[in-house]
């Protein structure tokens, strides 16, 4: 009887490799092969092919399509995702511009008002961001390379002139 590598042969049947592929491989009959997935129960992660295929139809790809229907079909499902973040991008800086607008003129209520907004909208984008399918990785380069040191404030000790002041400084040090 020979020696297979089942260790191996479990690994990259559970890696998405097809029972054929691994008998052709590694010298093993199909048979042999499912006796083992059966009696040891392994299982494939086909998570990452499923979300290829979702996105392929989605973006309006079907199997078998000529490459430049295909190229056409997934330029189009990049430029509504790329629309999606530049509406994000515009709306935050819209929102920038009415806290400016608050601080300068020492409009309490307004910024407890944009407090709020500025929450809903990034509920809103982060929903809408998952609904895309849309994440966010930080490149190297955004990495921080220092510690970000988290700050308790008691803004209900404060005056609003106090905390007016604090946002203008935290706006005006953010833009440099």
């Amino acid at each position: 009887m020979a020696n297979f590598d089942w260790e191996t042969i479990r690994a990259e049947y559970e890696a998405g490799a097809s029972q054929s592929e691994l008998s052709r491989r590694h010298g093993v009959s199909r048979a042999a092969i499912q006796k083992r997935i059966k009696s040891e129960g392994w299982m494939q992660d086909v998570t990452g092919a499923i979300n290829r295929l979702t996105e392929a139809k989605v973006a309006g790809v079907v199997a078998g399509c000529n490459p430049q229907k295909k190229a056409e079909a997934l330029s189009r499902a990049a430029e509504d995702k790329a629309a999606v973040i530049r509406n994000h991008r515009e709306a935050w800086d819209g929102f920038k511009q009415e806290v400016k607008a608050a601080l300068e003129s020492n409009d309490f209520d307004r910024l407890k008002c944009l407090k709020i907004a500025s929450e809903t909208l990034r509920n809103a984008q982060e929903c809408e961001r998952k609904a895309w399918g849309i994440q966010d990785k930080p490149t190297e380069a955004e990495q921080p390379t220092v510690q970000a040191t988290a700050v308790n404030i008691d803004f209900s000790k404060m005056t609003p002139e106090e905390i007016n002041a604090l946002g203008v400084a935290l706006m005006g040090a953010r833009e440099q």
